[in-house]
């Protein structure tokens, strides 16, 4: 079997156009759709950590967070947890690398061939602070970085590699190929008839994106601290929005280059294509911008898989990044470790039922910007999200999409239907939203223990921070390296 698996950054699952949502009316990613329409498009997938090395090491390991020990961007992923590289070269499968990988440096992957692989070579060392409510240093140059391309990108050269192995190895008999692009992470350095065309097409910022901002809690206000978003202006925010659509442009654009050297090849019909992200990107909504929380714009990310023969399909059950890894091995014909956390998506692609998957998807956070960790448990049309220092949230996603009701919120004394006047929307009684809460938290303690987890990965930091001899929170430290995987214990 032959898989190409691509994998952006930062892409949230809203911001395709075939995607019906009041968060991307004026986008157009007509590549996106076309893959979409010969492909099984899993509508509810999350990633298990909405911040790019954690989620990349679980991707790859089909792990969670919590066991893989990848918890922040100071510890990037370095092959001591058996990944989907290491597993198939070991059956002999060809495992070829071109693109971010946000790994460590030092660590043993099994790669038969590698390019641009994007490391991790320095430590992100704000989650060495987490008991500090203060801006992240350089955050506001995120804000500030935006303009026309000029050169190549790092974008470009992967493609460039892609489609040369491509055509030199492309009709041997088994392999996986993995790409990792950059785009539509920031900063946006994009085409100028991309730019010139969203900046017509975005005059104005949607009202979503202007407070108040109901659905902030304590947690929530120390990442709009962190990451200096509390007061930007308009102006800029909308250039921000420009550049986002244009960076999904440029992504979309690659993308098509890379479906057509597929068909051109005459592979087409022998391929299974996976387009996924590991995060998506706040985009202001909620009065937040990168990732780093739970909302649809974080944690929502695509997964289409298109298999050969191109059958349509949606699949509105809750997945997550971390079934990859053992839906590869079912369609590879190599038995599925026992130790993963993810379940093969095979049954779904290809009946629309999955009986054995769990009924839930799970996400977790414990890296900079909050003081302590948050969960997430997305089940039927509900998201319950666990703060292990502030009151947790359920969101009905089918009623309210923005999620600006927390339902928990609604006094406990009522029985009756809460209604949004303004939306004519029904939400559940307090009485039926407690048992989904039951529900959800039942759910969530069948992964783990999250105060258990909280402790361990704020320990683990504890012990970084001193290896690394870092006191304070200094512009000087911005170069540190990752802790050497041996330092890890």
């Amino acid at each position: 079997m032959k898989i190409i698996t691509v994998m952006s950054d930062e892409h949230s699952f809203h911001m395709m156009s075939f995607v019906k949502s009041f968060r991307n009316s004026v986008l157009k990613t007509p590549n996106l759709d076309r893959l979409a329409a010969e492909s099984t498009v899993f509508d509810s997938c999350y990633t298990p950590c909405p911040l790019c090395a954690p989620a990349r090491g679980s991707f790859i390991s089909g792990r969670y967070v919590h066991r893989t020990g990848t918890w922040d961007n100071s510890t990037p992923y370095d092959g001591k947890v058996l990944g989907l590289s290491q597993y198939l070269t070991g059956f002999g499968i060809p495992y070829i690398n071109i693109g971010k990988t946000h790994f460590h440096p030092q660590g043993s992957y099994g790669f038969t061939f590698q390019r641009q692989e994007g490391f991790m070579e320095h430590a992100d060392i704000g989650c060495f602070f987490r008991d500090q409510k203060t801006g992240r240093i350089g955050a506001e140059k995120r804000f500030e970085k935006i303009g026309l391309k000029t050169e190549e990108s790092h974008d470009d050269k992967v493609l460039a590699s892609g489609l040369s192995w491509l055509e030199e190895h492309g009709r041997e008999k088994d392999w996986y190929l993995y790409l990792g692009f950059l785009d539509p992470h920031f900063p946006f350095y994009v085409k100028k008839e991309y730019w010139d065309y969203y900046e017509k097409q975005i005059p104005e910022i949607p009202d979503a994106l202007k407070p108040p901002f109901s659905s902030l809690n304590e947690s929530l206000d120390w990442l709009r601290t962190y990451f200096k978003c509390e007061s930007l202006p308009e102006d800029t925010v909308r250039k921000l929005l420009i550049g986002y659509h244009c960076a999904i442009a440029q992504l979309d654009e690659r993308l098509g280059i890379l479906l057509d050297k597929v068909d051109a090849l005459g592979l087409k019909d022998q391929v299974i294509f996976c387009y996924t992200s590991d995060h998506g990107e706040q985009l202001g909504y909620h009065g937040l911008w990168w990732k780093c929380c739970m909302f649809e714009e974080s944690a929502h990310v695509p997964m289409i898989v298109r298999l050969p023969g191109g059958k349509s399909r949606r699949v509105e059950a809750p997945v997550n990044l971390t079934d990859w890894f053992p839906t590869v091995c079912d369609y590879m014909g190599l038995p599925i470790p026992g130790s993963l956390d993810g379940q093969s998506l095979r049954p779904f692609m290809e009946t629309g039922e999955n009986p054995g998957h769990q009924d839930f998807s799970f996400s977790e956070y414990h890296a900079h910007g909050i003081p302590h960790a948050m969960f997430m448990i997305r089940f039927k049309q509900y998201k319950y999200v666990y703060y292990c220092s502030d009151s947790p949230q359920l969101f009905d996603l089918e009623h309210d999409p923005g999620e600006n009701h927390n339902l928990l919120e609604i006094s406990q004394d009522s029985q009756e239907l809460y209604m949004d006047k303004k939306q004519n929307i029904f939400f559940p009684s307090s009485a039926e939203a407690g048992e989904i809460v039951r529900q959800c938290h039942e759910r969530l303690l069948s992964v783990c223990d999250p105060h258990e987890a909280d402790a361990r990965a704020k320990e683990f930091q504890r012990r970084m921070k001193d290896h690394l001899g870092i006191a304070e929170y200094r512009t000087d430290m911005m170069d540190c390296p990752v802790p050497h995987p041996e330092a890890w214990g």
